[in-house]
């Protein structure tokens, strides 16, 4: 039995012969009536998938109910664009076609290869300057207002761009490794090494550095990286503590807790956080973000789920990646469901949230 077929046959006990029936042309009351009771966004999708009346049907009303928590987007196994997806809140797992969404002349963007001062010599150096690890948004990619930076030369440097632009800004004050940025109330924010954080507004004007002083006191066995997020219009930094086990020979760093820190920006203070209450965060090699669990109660509580930021990048992943769910309660992480390690170099697990639209 195909999804939709199941969907009617579970809703509403339909008994009659399948095979005959031609779905595409059920009454539109009907269509909206099934696709109010999807839940989830991976529901919708199938759903939709069916034919250009569902599409339209779950488009109309499948928005208002439907559940629209984190996929984890696998590593690419093939050399094409069908990537694979595993929700963790329902077990599913299912294959989609990536679509490039600053296609379709929205957003015209110039090589991050011409932005200023970035010397390049040779082609393997212009690969290493001009390789983006990450990028983030001030708005929705199709506003025109929408600025974008990027972290870029292994998270040296950093860059802004407007559309419309002929090349790329550099961003200035920049001393050390930046581990993590943001865009926050009109402001670029991010993180270094050093311990602070670093300001800007969105025309690239530095405005200030915030020092970031942790508690817990390191070692040579532990790697530290940190993440900003947003939750409930307050900057958090989300300390993550990874042991490098490759002094027993494995090549891989494993997260071992995280630590929490609330940003205190008219004090310039750090206050430890103890708790998440009623709210997860998500972190990774994308734009980190939080989610509120009394919103969507499949998502659990006091907790931080996290991606493998390194294997693929730093060195190849041997037997598994570092994907798991910290309760930040009990200071435990549970692994989630593996897969096969991916031949692609650069090819990373990420927290995506799906949209219809």
């Amino acid at each position: 039995m195909r999804f939709s077929e199941q969907i009617l046959a579970n809703s509403f006990g339909v008994c009659t012969a399948m095979s005959t029936a031609d779905w595409s042309k059920l009454p539109v009351e009907l269509l909206g009536l099934i696709s109010s009771r999807l839940h989830f966004a991976e529901d919708c999708v199938r759903f939709g998938a069916v034919c250009k009346s569902w599409r339209i049907s779950i488009l109309q009303h499948g928005n208002y109910s439907c559940s629209f928590l984190p996929w984890l987007m696998r590593p690419q196994t093939k050399h094409e664009s069908l990537r694979r997806f595993y929700s963790p809140f329902n077990g599913a797992y299912f294959e989609m076609h990536l679509l490039n969404p600053l296609s379709g002349g929205q957003i015209s963007l110039p090589p991050l290869h011409k932005c200023p001062n970035l010397n390049l010599v040779c082609s393997g150096k212009g690969f290493r300057d001009s390789f983006v690890c990450k990028v983030i948004l001030s708005a929705s990619p199709c506003s025109s207002d929408c600025v974008i930076f990027a972290i870029y030369a292994d998270n040296w440097k950093m860059a802004f761009v407007k559309p419309g632009d002929v090349s790329w800004t550099p961003l200035s004050c920049i001393h050390g490794h930046v581990d993590d940025a943001m865009c926050h109330d009109g402001k670029f924010y991010a993180i270094d090494t050093f311990g602070e954080i670093l300001i800007w507004d969105l025309a690239g004007s530095f405005l200030k550095r915030i020092a970031f002083t942790p508690s817990r006191g390191m070692d040579n066995l532990v790697y530290v990286t940190t993440y900003l997020v947003e939750l409930e219009g307050q900057i958090y930094a989300i300390m993550r503590l990874l042991f490098d086990t490759r002094i027993t020979d494995t090549p891989c760093l494993t997260t071992w807790c995280f630590e929490i820190y609330k940003l205190d920006i008219c004090n310039e203070k750090w206050e430890e956080v103890k708790s998440l209450g009623d709210w997860s965060i998500f972190v990774g090699s994308n734009h980190s973000f939080s989610i509120s669990c009394s919103t969507y109660p499949e998502c659990e509580s006091n907790c931080i789920y996290f991606t493998d930021d390194f294997s693929g990048v730093y060195y190849k992943a041997v037997f598994s990646y570092d994907i798991g769910v910290y309760n930040v309660q009990n200071d435990r992480v549970q692994s989630l469901p593996q897969e096969d390690i991916s031949d692609f170099a650069f090819s990373l697990p990420l927290w995506i949230i799906p949209s219809l639209s």
